[in-house]
């Protein structure tokens, strides 16, 4: 059987493969390889569609059960072992990445928050990478936020909690902001009540129903539940992949370019699968994340309403006792965001059990707290059939990194602040829990429900001596490679990553368009930018630092 040919090859239909694939496929022949399923079906804002309400729906009705830490594929996830404690190599924390058709995109919270302005230029002195800089990326950002629906919902969905915790934060002098979000007609029924599950609706415009849909338009195919296992190298060039498929192993090739966009640790795991690691061991090496803590609140009365509506309405930096901003974003307000490791055993993290707990116990609300800068990097190691993270953020004394523990100290104190303004009963933790056992209450957090937005993995800079990709994601010293995902950011940001991964998908499709494909770009083909963009303060929470 002759092996099918395709201009170019897409590993992963998520935030970067999944918008690249819209953006190519008008310009040559494109095939899309995704791990996960593909819930097919038009995009119904406000309704969505049987596919994905089927398997929204059976998440809120707890018939689904995400992967167990033995076994790496789920339904609709990753469960890879990551290892944050230094004096442990044992016990691991469960890092779940999303496989489906659409990725994190498909997922997460819907957060839309851009780089401050202060995160660019560290790109360039970590890597040396040429045009990562926020005047490079602005109508690669704004291109995204039209195709996205990228907006501010009025206050007057917002709950209770939501309204009263901006007004705290601004009556303490901190700068807050409504989160801008890629949803597009939602209902506010609550459903997402955090991030791990899809929109039962199809108002959290994901790749899976945006340029996924736009890019099969134009003639491109999709192969969903094929697993990457193999890059082809021939003469020093990527000319194809393996992938499996119920228990078949198939190889097609590609004339101009294989892309992996698998995300900040499969994408890594591919390659180290095809043995480049042994050519550039940059590879899975300098790898970030955001570790999270919750803060729980009993507030007075039963009409907060904080399990109806979107859950992640108001951001802000957290600011030390100079009034300076700190390395911790914070997000409010949503019912139990504490998760904590005891609800998390009884009732997990989403879905019916969860959504009724919050029904019942109406008086509670919080934040959560990311650390977006930790002192430490991990690694990803193994291979796409035994994978490996390594991310000590506890060190050998049993806690939290000291600049983490110490950030973390600072934001607890800041958002007790906030919530007592609001005439709070308790928080948990509370401000004034001893040092050392909030030291073990923060670590005990951090491990338990491990670290998310995994980035830097492959990334991008001047020289293979310190990086994996040049500046559009090409693989050095290797022909016809290019990464498209979270793993080629080159440094720490401080921001959820989809919105960058999306621009930086973008501007690598105008390269692809051009210099891969030698085609000159059809405006047809692709949105206009808008007359009035959104100003980039306002999308980035705070960026005026």
């Amino acid at each position: 059987m002759a092996e099918e040919v395709y201009d170019v090859i897409i590993c992963g239909a998520g935030s970067g493969g999944g918008f690249l694939s819209g953006e190519v496929a008008p310009y040559g022949s494109v095939l899309i390889l995704d791990a996960g399923p593909h819930l097919a079906g038009e995009a119904n804002h406000g309704f969505g569609s049987p596919a994905r309400r089927r398997a929204a729906t059976q998440i809120n009705l707890g018939n689904y059960h995400p992967d167990n830490p033995f076994f790496n594929r789920g339904n609709l996830f990753f469960s890879y072992p990551m290892y944050m404690i230094e004096a442990n190599p044992i016990n691991a924390s469960i890092a779940r990445e999303a496989r489906v058709v659409g990725g994190g995109s498909f997922i997460n919270v819907g957060a839309w928050i851009r780089p401050r302005s202060i995160d660019w230029p560290g790109f360039a002195e970590e890597t040396g990478v040429e045009g990562w800089t926020k005047a490079e990326f602005e109508p690669h950002f704004q291109k995204a936020e039209q195709i996205l629906h990228v907006h501010r919902d009025p206050r007057s969905v917002w709950n209770k909690a939501s309204i009263l915790y901006e007004q705290a934060a601004q009556s303490l002098g901190i700068p807050i902001y409504p989160v801008a979000s890629n949803r597009f007609r939602c209902i506010y029924c609550g459903h997402r009540l955090n991030a791990g599950m899809p929109c039962k609706y199809d108002a959290l415009m994901s790749t899976a129903i945006t340029q996924v849909p736009k890019a099969l338009s134009f003639g491109a195919e999709i192969v969903d539940n094929a697993t990457v296992v193999r890059i082809l190298i021939e003469n020093n060039r990527a000319v194809g992949v393996t992938y499996t498929r119920e228990r078949e192993a198939i190889t097609v090739r590609a004339r101009k370019l294989v892309v992996l966009a698998a995300g900040a640790i499969g994408t890594p795991l591919i390659m180290r699968s095809s043995g480049l690691h042994l050519i550039n061991d940059n590879v899975g090496r300098f790898l970030r994340a955001h570790p999270g803590v919750p803060l729980d609140v009993l507030l007075p009365g039963d009409d907060w309403n904080s399990d109806r509506g979107y859950q992640w309405n108001v951001s802000h930096y957290i600011h030390d006792e100079n009034g300076e901003p700190i390395d911790v974003l914070a997000f409010a307000s949503a019912a139990f965001p504490s998760n904590t490791p005891w609800v998390a055993a009884s009732i997990g993290f989403f879905g019916k059990p969860y959504k009724d707990l919050m029904r019942r116990f109406r008086q509670r609300a919080g934040v959560f707290l990311f650390e977006k800068k930790p002192s430490r990097f991990g690694r990803v190691v193994g291979t796409v059939e035994g994978p490996e993270v390594f991310y000590p953020v506890v060190d050998k004394s049993g806690f939290l990194e000291p600049k983490m523990l110490n950030d973390f100290h600072i934001s607890v104190r800041q958002a007790n602040e906030i919530f007592r303004r609001m005439g709070a009963i308790t928080t948990f933790p509370a401000a004034d829990t001893p040092p050392a056992i909030l030291n073990q209450l923060l670590t005990l957090f951090v491990t338990t429900t491990g670290a998310i937005h995994s980035q830097g993995t492959c990334r991008a800079g001047a020289s293979p001596a310190n990086s994996v990709c040049d500046t559009y994601g090409m693989v050095h010293g290797l022909d016809g490679l290019m990464c498209c995902d979270a793993s080629v950011i080159p440094h720490h940001i401080s921001s959820n990553p989809n919105s960058l991964i999306m621009a930086l998908a973008n501007r690598a499709s105008e390269f692809v368009i051009t210099q891969i494909l030698g085609r000159a770009i059809n405006p047809e083909f692709h949105v206009s930018l808008p007359q009035r963009p959104q100003s980039d303060e306002a999308l980035a929470g705070g960026v005026a630092v």
